[in-house]
């Protein structure tokens, strides 16, 4: 496996093609971190969950060569937190504005992704560069990029607890602070089939479920998510399959009764989760999983 090394440039992870160890400088945006004693600013955190995401969350990606290894480690991160399934699951981002996106390619798994797998596809699904397949449900990511110009960032993998969860019928509620970061409007279900996502017609309908939500399940098949950067998306994927295993271990069965904090507290609780604090996580799960130099 390649040695990813690097250097960090403001807020964003720089990672050389060749290597498999990204470098951290001390100061990360943790520094940015809202004071305790700033209510002020705390304030406008609760007023801007509210917003599209595009208004409230970091851009520090601005070039093409950030964006691909940013993408191969949130790929990595993905793995190391429970969403490797063999070869498949995929990620995808764009840069702002752009109408082509760089997607992990197919044949490899998420765990040993690297810059030379990544594939750039426009929104017809034509591939334009990279030598690697492009994954056949291309559609999930162009479609919903197509429809949510606030998104940057698509996430679909087969976690065991999203699929679990879809099974069951359920619906995602705020029993934790990992579901209330989709509270509201919720996670859909996507019922129409459980089969791939291979063309445009069913990428276009699974938009359309998902809505103005983060995430979407697809029933007896994985889940989808969508962010406003490559870390939003990733990060917001582990923090679906942990809020789908938590209630799951509360609510045994369907009928089962199990309390849930209302909207207006999953609102605040939401608070944690401003753009500083994911990008924060999605360093440290970088660090945890030894793909970066600590």
């Amino acid at each position: 496996m390649a040695v990813v090394r690097g250097h960090h440039r403001g807020d964003r992870v720089a990672v050389d093609r060749d290597v498999g160890r990204v470098r951290l400088a001390p100061r990360t945006v943790v520094d940015r971190a809202v004071p305790d004693d700033d209510v002020g600013h705390r304030r406008a955190i609760l007023g801007a969950v509210s917003k599209p995401l595009a208004d409230v969350v970091d851009r520090s990606i601005a070039d093409e060569r950030t964006l691909k290894r940013e993408l191969v480690l949130a790929c990595r991160i993905l793995a190391g937190e429970g969403h490797a399934d063999n070869i498949y699951g995929h990620v995808s981002a764009r840069l702002a504005g752009a109408d082509t996106i760089w997607m992990k390619g197919s044949g490899v798994g998420l765990d040993e992704v690297r810059e030379e797998h990544l594939v750039r596809v426009d929104l017809e699904g034509d591939r334009l560069e990279g030598w690697s397949r492009r994954h056949e449900e291309w559609p999930i990511h162009t479609e919903l990029i197509r429809a949510r110009p606030d998104v940057l960032s698509v996430v679909h993998t087969h976690p065991k607890f999203g699929i679990a969860f879809a099974a069951r019928g359920l619906d995602l509620r705020p029993v934790s602070h990992e579901g209330s970061f989709f509270w509201p409007p919720g996670v859909p279900t996507y019922t129409v089939s459980s089969d791939l996502i291979r063309t445009k017609a069913q990428g276009e309908t699974l938009a359309r479920v998902l809505g103005a939500a983060r995430a979407i399940f697809l029933r007896n098949h994985g889940i989808a998510v969508v962010g406003g950067s490559i870390a939003e998306a990733a990060y917001a994927a582990i923090l679906l399959e942990r809020a789908a295993e938590l209630q799951l271990l509360a609510q045994p069965s369907p009928d089962a009764r199990v309390h849930h904090t209302s909207e207006d507290e999953a609102r605040r609780k939401r608070e944690i989760f401003y753009p500083g604090a994911i990008r924060a996580s999605f360093e440290y799960l970088a660090r945890k999983h030894g793909l970066v130099d600590r």
